[in-house]
């Protein structure tokens, strides 16, 4: 999911890291990496065994005036849900219900998340210099 926003001058430096602390204070790991004016946190459960090509993603793009955030996070229950309905007959119930289980307590962090997001662009609001 992504949203929009236009005319707010906000500094997306500060932003990222309100964002990055976000998700650790929810008790997951998160790094932020900024290139060519995007910025990318990524972050993934903290106790859990977890690929590295499947760490949920929060990109920043754009400048201060006009930026795009966009939160890939379920998306990446899809494939596990799909693989244990088709091995249901073969025990992947189990895999079905783990990456339900997943995706539930995701969809629950995005909400808290654009909550979150929309609470901190308004209080950084007019917050970034301009050059």
């Amino acid at each position: 999911m992504q949203k929009r926003w236009t005319g707010k001058n906000v500094d997306l430096d500060l932003l990222s890291e309100y964002i990055e602390e976000f998700f650790t204070d929810k008790g997951l790991k998160a790094k932020t990496t900024v290139s060519q004016g995007k910025r990318t946190i990524l972050w993934v459960p903290q106790n859990v065994r977890w690929p590295a090509n499947k760490a949920m993603t929060v990109n920043i793009v754009g400048d201060s005036n006009d930026f795009t955030i966009e939160l890939t996070a379920t998306e990446q229950t899809l494939r596990s849900i799909k693989l244990g309905l088709l091995m249901k007959p073969l025990g992947g119930g189990y895999f079905a219900l783990r990456g339900l289980r997943l995706r539930e307590a995701l969809e629950k962090i995005e909400r808290e998340f654009w909550v979150y997001v929309e609470d901190k662009v308004a209080h950084l609001t007019g917050s970034a210099r301009h050059s």
